[in-house]
Protein backbone atom coordinates (compact mmCIF):
# COMPACT_ATOMS: atom_id res chain seq x y z
CA UNK A 1 0.00 0.00 0.00
CA UNK A 2 2.80 2.57 0.93
CA UNK A 3 4.52 1.49 -1.90
CA UNK A 4 1.47 2.15 -4.50
CA UNK A 5 1.43 5.84 -2.67
CA UNK A 6 4.68 6.54 -3.12
CA UNK A 7 4.03 5.75 -7.17
CA UNK A 8 0.86 8.25 -6.27
CA UNK A 9 2.62 10.82 -4.89
CA UNK A 10 5.36 10.67 -7.32
CA UNK A 11 3.07 11.26 -10.64
CA UNK A 12 1.39 13.96 -9.14
CA UNK A 13 4.17 15.97 -8.49
CA UNK A 14 5.66 15.58 -11.79
CA UNK A 15 2.43 16.26 -13.59
CA UNK A 16 1.63 18.99 -11.04
CA UNK A 17 4.73 20.91 -9.98
CA UNK A 18 6.88 20.35 -12.90
CA UNK A 19 9.92 18.33 -11.07
CA UNK A 20 11.55 14.53 -10.08
CA UNK A 21 11.57 14.09 -6.78
CA UNK A 22 13.61 11.06 -5.60
CA UNK A 23 12.14 7.82 -4.06
CA UNK A 24 14.39 7.96 -1.47
CA UNK A 25 12.85 11.87 -0.23
CA UNK A 26 9.42 10.03 -0.97
CA UNK A 27 9.70 7.23 1.23
CA UNK A 28 11.29 9.11 4.38
CA UNK A 29 8.22 11.49 3.90
CA UNK A 30 5.64 9.06 3.36
CA UNK A 31 3.20 12.54 5.28
CA UNK A 32 3.78 14.28 1.96
CA UNK A 33 1.43 11.79 0.37
CA UNK A 34 -1.43 12.84 2.93
CA UNK A 35 -0.81 16.50 2.44
CA UNK A 36 -1.26 16.36 -1.07
CA UNK A 37 -4.07 13.95 -1.46
CA UNK A 38 -5.98 16.63 0.76
CA UNK A 39 -4.74 19.65 -0.86
CA UNK A 40 -8.18 19.85 -3.44
CA UNK A 41 -9.93 20.27 -0.05
CA UNK A 42 -8.43 23.70 0.42
CA UNK A 43 -10.31 26.94 -0.67
CA UNK A 44 -8.43 28.80 -3.40
CA UNK A 45 -7.24 32.38 -2.92
CA UNK A 46 -6.78 32.96 -6.62
CA UNK A 47 -8.70 31.61 -9.93
CA UNK A 48 -6.72 29.17 -12.05
CA UNK A 49 -8.74 27.49 -14.97
CA UNK A 50 -7.63 25.68 -18.00
CA UNK A 51 -9.86 25.33 -21.46
CA UNK A 52 -9.72 23.64 -24.86
CA UNK A 53 -8.85 25.27 -27.76
CA UNK A 54 -9.36 22.14 -29.87
CA UNK A 55 -11.02 18.85 -28.69
CA UNK A 56 -8.97 16.93 -31.66
CA UNK A 57 -5.44 16.53 -31.41
CA UNK A 58 -2.77 15.42 -34.13
CA UNK A 59 -0.81 12.80 -31.51
CA UNK A 60 -3.74 10.44 -30.27
CA UNK A 61 -2.17 9.05 -26.99
CA UNK A 62 -3.81 6.03 -25.12
CA UNK A 63 -5.30 6.53 -21.62
CA UNK A 64 -5.47 10.62 -22.55
CA UNK A 65 -8.13 11.67 -19.68
CA UNK A 66 -9.69 14.51 -22.26
CA UNK A 67 -10.43 11.76 -24.55
CA UNK A 68 -9.02 13.86 -27.26
CA UNK A 69 -8.53 10.52 -29.63
CA UNK A 70 -12.26 10.02 -29.37
CA UNK A 71 -13.15 13.53 -30.04
CA UNK A 72 -14.24 14.32 -33.69
CA UNK A 73 -12.44 18.04 -35.12
CA UNK A 74 -13.83 21.00 -32.60
CA UNK A 75 -12.31 24.19 -32.24
CA UNK A 76 -13.05 26.93 -29.10
CA UNK A 77 -16.32 29.66 -29.95
CA UNK A 78 -13.80 32.43 -29.75
CA UNK A 79 -16.69 34.84 -29.15
CA UNK A 80 -18.61 32.51 -26.62
CA UNK A 81 -14.84 32.18 -25.26
CA UNK A 82 -14.67 36.08 -24.89
CA UNK A 83 -17.51 36.55 -23.25
CA UNK A 84 -16.49 33.80 -20.62
CA UNK A 85 -13.48 35.80 -20.15
CA UNK A 86 -15.26 39.04 -19.75
CA UNK A 87 -17.41 37.92 -17.10
CA UNK A 88 -14.45 36.27 -15.63
CA UNK A 89 -12.12 38.91 -14.96
CA UNK A 90 -15.34 40.70 -13.77
CA UNK A 91 -15.37 38.20 -11.03
CA UNK A 92 -12.08 38.49 -10.26
CA UNK A 93 -11.28 42.06 -10.89
CA UNK A 94 -9.14 41.16 -13.65
CA UNK A 95 -6.95 39.36 -10.80
CA UNK A 96 -6.26 35.27 -11.98
CA UNK A 97 -3.51 32.55 -10.72
CA UNK A 98 -3.31 30.69 -13.89
CA UNK A 99 -4.85 30.45 -17.31
CA UNK A 100 -3.99 26.89 -19.30
CA UNK A 101 -4.60 26.84 -22.81
CA UNK A 102 -4.38 23.43 -24.14
CA UNK A 103 -6.51 20.90 -26.29
CA UNK A 104 -6.29 18.38 -27.61
CA UNK A 105 -3.74 19.94 -29.67
CA UNK A 106 -4.22 24.12 -29.25
CA UNK A 107 -1.78 25.29 -32.12
CA UNK A 108 -4.52 23.34 -34.20
CA UNK A 109 -6.73 26.73 -33.94
CA UNK A 110 -6.98 28.83 -36.63
CA UNK A 111 -7.69 32.02 -34.75
CA UNK A 112 -5.15 30.67 -32.14
CA UNK A 113 -3.38 34.32 -32.10
CA UNK A 114 -6.35 36.12 -31.35
CA UNK A 115 -7.44 33.54 -28.42
CA UNK A 116 -3.40 34.71 -26.93
CA UNK A 117 -4.05 38.67 -26.77
CA UNK A 118 -8.14 38.20 -25.76
CA UNK A 119 -6.80 36.07 -22.74
CA UNK A 120 -4.08 38.47 -21.73
CA UNK A 121 -6.86 41.40 -22.97
CA UNK A 122 -8.68 40.44 -19.62
CA UNK A 123 -6.56 39.85 -16.87
CA UNK A 124 -3.62 42.27 -16.00
CA UNK A 125 -1.47 39.32 -13.59
CA UNK A 126 -1.35 36.06 -13.58
CA UNK A 127 0.31 33.62 -15.24
CA UNK A 128 -1.35 32.13 -18.94
CA UNK A 129 0.17 29.29 -20.25
CA UNK A 130 -0.06 27.55 -24.08
CA UNK A 131 0.39 23.80 -23.41
CA UNK A 132 1.35 21.72 -26.80
CA UNK A 133 2.64 18.50 -28.12
CA UNK A 134 5.59 21.18 -29.70
CA UNK A 135 4.95 18.84 -33.10
CA UNK A 136 3.77 22.40 -34.62
CA UNK A 137 5.87 25.23 -33.19
CA UNK A 138 8.48 25.31 -35.78
CA UNK A 139 5.18 25.78 -38.33
CA UNK A 140 4.34 28.99 -36.41
CA UNK A 141 5.58 32.54 -38.11
CA UNK A 142 7.49 34.98 -36.55
CA UNK A 143 4.25 37.08 -35.55
CA UNK A 144 3.20 33.79 -33.39
CA UNK A 145 6.27 34.08 -31.38
CA UNK A 146 5.59 37.97 -31.27
CA UNK A 147 2.23 37.69 -29.74
CA UNK A 148 3.53 35.06 -27.16
CA UNK A 149 5.91 37.55 -26.20
CA UNK A 150 3.43 41.08 -26.30
CA UNK A 151 1.05 39.37 -24.12
CA UNK A 152 3.83 37.59 -21.61
CA UNK A 153 2.75 33.55 -22.87
CA UNK A 154 4.73 30.77 -21.59
CA UNK A 155 5.02 27.76 -23.83
CA UNK A 156 5.12 24.63 -22.22
CA UNK A 157 6.04 21.20 -24.13
CA UNK A 158 4.72 18.41 -23.30
CA UNK A 159 7.95 15.94 -23.47
CA UNK A 160 6.57 12.83 -25.20
CA UNK A 161 8.57 9.99 -26.91
CA UNK A 162 8.39 11.18 -30.26
CA UNK A 163 10.91 13.04 -32.92
CA UNK A 164 11.34 16.67 -32.35
CA UNK A 165 13.89 18.89 -33.29
CA UNK A 166 13.81 20.71 -28.76
CA UNK A 167 17.25 22.79 -29.62
CA UNK A 168 15.66 24.42 -32.67
CA UNK A 169 12.36 25.41 -30.89
CA UNK A 170 14.46 26.40 -27.91
CA UNK A 171 15.98 28.88 -30.25
CA UNK A 172 13.67 30.28 -31.82
CA UNK A 173 11.72 30.61 -28.51
CA UNK A 174 15.00 32.46 -27.29
CA UNK A 175 15.33 34.69 -30.24
CA UNK A 176 12.06 36.48 -29.46
CA UNK A 177 12.21 36.78 -26.01
CA UNK A 178 9.60 33.54 -24.95
CA UNK A 179 9.69 31.72 -22.17
CA UNK A 180 9.44 27.84 -22.85
CA UNK A 181 9.44 25.08 -20.24
CA UNK A 182 9.34 21.08 -20.38
CA UNK A 183 6.27 19.61 -18.32
CA UNK A 184 6.45 16.61 -16.55
CA UNK A 185 10.13 16.80 -15.57
CA UNK A 186 10.67 13.98 -18.11
CA UNK A 187 9.73 11.80 -20.56
CA UNK A 188 5.94 11.44 -20.64
CA UNK A 189 4.18 8.73 -19.48
CA UNK A 190 0.45 8.23 -18.46
CA UNK A 191 -2.01 7.44 -15.86
CA UNK A 192 -4.94 5.28 -16.22
CA UNK A 193 -7.92 5.74 -13.69
CA UNK A 194 -10.26 3.16 -14.49
CA UNK A 195 -14.30 4.94 -15.15
CA UNK A 196 -17.06 3.01 -13.32
CA UNK A 197 -19.91 2.67 -15.72
CA UNK A 198 -22.59 2.21 -13.04
CA UNK A 199 -21.61 4.83 -11.21
CA UNK A 200 -20.95 3.02 -8.13
CA UNK A 201 -18.02 4.47 -6.34
CA UNK A 202 -17.71 6.66 -3.51
CA UNK A 203 -18.18 10.03 -5.03
CA UNK A 204 -16.67 11.61 -1.45
CA UNK A 205 -13.89 9.30 -1.84
CA UNK A 206 -12.75 9.43 -5.51
CA UNK A 207 -12.77 13.01 -5.13
CA UNK A 208 -10.09 13.43 -2.13
CA UNK A 209 -8.02 10.89 -4.00
CA UNK A 210 -8.21 13.04 -7.17
CA UNK A 211 -5.15 14.94 -8.23
CA UNK A 212 -7.02 16.86 -10.96
CA UNK A 213 -10.18 17.84 -8.88
CA UNK A 214 -9.70 21.36 -7.33
CA UNK A 215 -6.53 22.00 -9.24
CA UNK A 216 -7.17 21.14 -12.75
CA UNK A 217 -10.62 23.23 -12.76
CA UNK A 218 -12.21 23.33 -16.11
CA UNK A 219 -14.15 26.13 -18.44
CA UNK A 220 -16.23 25.16 -20.96
CA UNK A 221 -19.40 27.06 -21.99
CA UNK A 222 -19.80 29.54 -19.34
CA UNK A 223 -19.99 26.46 -16.33
CA UNK A 224 -16.94 25.50 -14.43
CA UNK A 225 -15.85 21.81 -13.96
CA UNK A 226 -13.49 20.68 -10.91
CA UNK A 227 -11.60 18.69 -12.99
CA UNK A 228 -11.90 17.94 -17.49
CA UNK A 229 -12.99 14.57 -17.09
CA UNK A 230 -16.21 15.94 -16.32
CA UNK A 231 -17.28 18.08 -19.91
CA UNK A 232 -15.27 16.38 -21.81
CA UNK A 233 -16.96 12.49 -21.32
CA UNK A 234 -19.08 13.21 -24.33
CA UNK A 235 -16.34 12.12 -26.34
CA UNK A 236 -16.10 9.01 -24.48
CA UNK A 237 -19.97 8.59 -24.25
CA UNK A 238 -20.52 9.78 -27.89
CA UNK A 239 -17.58 7.29 -29.02
CA UNK A 240 -18.66 4.25 -27.54
CA UNK A 241 -22.15 5.23 -27.06
CA UNK A 242 -22.62 5.31 -23.25
CA UNK A 243 -24.49 7.35 -21.02
CA UNK A 244 -22.37 8.58 -17.83
CA UNK A 245 -24.56 11.52 -17.13
CA UNK A 246 -23.59 14.80 -15.72
CA UNK A 247 -25.91 16.72 -13.90
CA UNK A 248 -26.74 20.56 -12.94
CA UNK A 249 -24.79 19.47 -9.94
CA UNK A 250 -21.37 18.69 -11.48
CA UNK A 251 -20.51 22.35 -12.58
CA UNK A 252 -21.47 26.12 -11.61
CA UNK A 253 -22.49 28.23 -14.39
CA UNK A 254 -20.69 32.00 -14.08
CA UNK A 255 -23.12 33.92 -14.99
CA UNK A 256 -25.33 32.68 -11.94
CA UNK A 257 -22.96 32.91 -9.14
CA UNK A 258 -22.85 36.43 -7.39
CA UNK A 259 -19.11 36.77 -6.74
CA UNK A 260 -15.77 34.23 -7.35
CA UNK A 261 -15.93 33.09 -3.25
CA UNK A 262 -19.34 31.00 -4.91
CA UNK A 263 -17.10 29.31 -7.43
CA UNK A 264 -13.88 28.51 -5.13
CA UNK A 265 -17.13 27.03 -2.37
CA UNK A 266 -18.14 24.64 -5.14
CA UNK A 267 -14.35 23.82 -6.21
CA UNK A 268 -13.59 22.62 -2.77
CA UNK A 269 -16.61 19.73 -2.54
CA UNK A 270 -16.93 16.30 -4.04
CA UNK A 271 -19.43 16.39 -7.32
CA UNK A 272 -22.27 13.59 -8.30
CA UNK A 273 -20.17 12.65 -11.30
CA UNK A 274 -17.45 11.38 -9.38
CA UNK A 275 -18.71 8.33 -8.20
CA UNK A 276 -18.11 7.47 -11.90
CA UNK A 277 -14.14 7.75 -11.41
CA UNK A 278 -12.53 4.41 -9.78
CA UNK A 279 -9.60 5.84 -7.95
CA UNK A 280 -8.66 2.58 -6.35
CA UNK A 281 -7.41 1.02 -9.25
CA UNK A 282 -5.46 3.90 -10.41
CA UNK A 283 -2.11 3.05 -12.22
CA UNK A 284 0.63 5.19 -12.63
CA UNK A 285 3.85 6.17 -14.56
CA UNK A 286 2.30 3.58 -17.80
CA UNK A 287 4.90 4.02 -20.81
CA UNK A 288 3.11 6.43 -23.42
CA UNK A 289 1.67 4.71 -26.61
CA UNK A 290 -0.62 5.70 -29.44
CA UNK A 291 -4.15 4.83 -28.65
CA UNK A 292 -5.93 2.10 -30.31
CA UNK A 293 -9.58 3.94 -29.58
CA UNK A 294 -10.21 0.82 -27.36
CA UNK A 295 -12.90 1.19 -24.33
CA UNK A 296 -10.34 -1.01 -22.50
CA UNK A 297 -8.38 2.34 -22.13
CA UNK A 298 -10.38 4.01 -20.04
CA UNK A 299 -12.24 1.11 -18.16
Amino acid sequence: MKEKAIVKIKYIVRRTIGSLIPDKILRSNYNLFLKVSGKNLKRRKLFRFEVHLTEHCNLNCKYCNHFSPLAEKEFLNIESFERDLARISELTERKIELVNLLGGEPLLHPQLMDILSLTRKYFDTGKIVLITNGTLLLKQPDAFWQNCKQNDIELRITYYPIKLDRPAISGIAKEHGVTIRYMGGGVKTMSRVPLDLNGTQNAKNSFLQCYQANNCVFLENGKIYTCPVIPNIRHFNHYFKKDLQISANDYIDIYKVKNVDEIFDFLCKPVPFCRYCNLKETVYELQWEHSKKEISEWV
